[in-house]
């Protein structure tokens, strides 16, 4: 008489995991779980050899909820004045009267940094879910005046931190390119 043996523990988990992973009818899924039992250890390998040519199900991107206030504020450096932002609950301590942070795009995520350091040797910090959002709208509240402060501290164009070469530049502290992103 032959005796079947069941599948292996590890077998079983396997092909569970493959079940929630895979691009397969709810149904059909759930007839293979409960057939499991009454599986051999070669049925169990052929389950797992055709649970492995299937797709995988399709990642659900959670959205990061820091995107849609940054997108709303142009990528440019900032310096805002600490009075503008007291009334914050922020994670980090602000030394000085003026707190800098940049908003850059890398490979199409928007990040806002803080900025500590100087102008070319900059330290970039991660700041918190909650600080960004504070931050952006605050800076959303009157952008080029940050940026314009930024360029006024460091006597920089106050959006890239590049030199300002002409008078009208000098004035609004942005350079041509830079003015178009802000409207003038």
């Amino acid at each position: 008489m032959t005796t079947l043996i069941g599948p292996s523990e590890k077998q079983v988990d396997f092909i569970l995991t493959l079940l929630s992973e895979r691009d397969i009818e709810a149904g059909t899924a759930d007839e293979m779980r409960e057939n499991l039992p009454a599986m051999d250890k070669r049925q169990a390998s052929d389950l797992i050899a055709s649970l492995l040519k299937l797709p995988k199900l399709p990642r659900v991107r959670r959205p990061n909820p820091t995107q849609e206030f940054l997108a709303a504020i142009q990528k440019s450096k900032y310096a805002l004045p600490v009075s503008h932002i007291n009334h914050l609950d922020l994670d980090f301590e602000i030394h000085g009267d003026l707190l800098f942070v940049e908003v850059r795009e890398y490979m199409g995520t928007l990040y806002m940094r803080r900025l500590t350091g100087s102008l070319g040797g900059f330290t970039r910090h991660k700041l918190s879910v909650h600080d960004v959002i504070d931050l952006a709208k605050v800076i959303a509240s009157n952008q080029y005046l940050y940026a314009k402060t930024f360029g006024e501290h460091y006597s920089c164009c106050g959006s890239c931190g590049a030199e300002l070469t002409d008078p009208t530049s000098r004035s609004l502290q942005l350079g041509p390119e830079c003015r178009k992103k802000f409207g003038f």
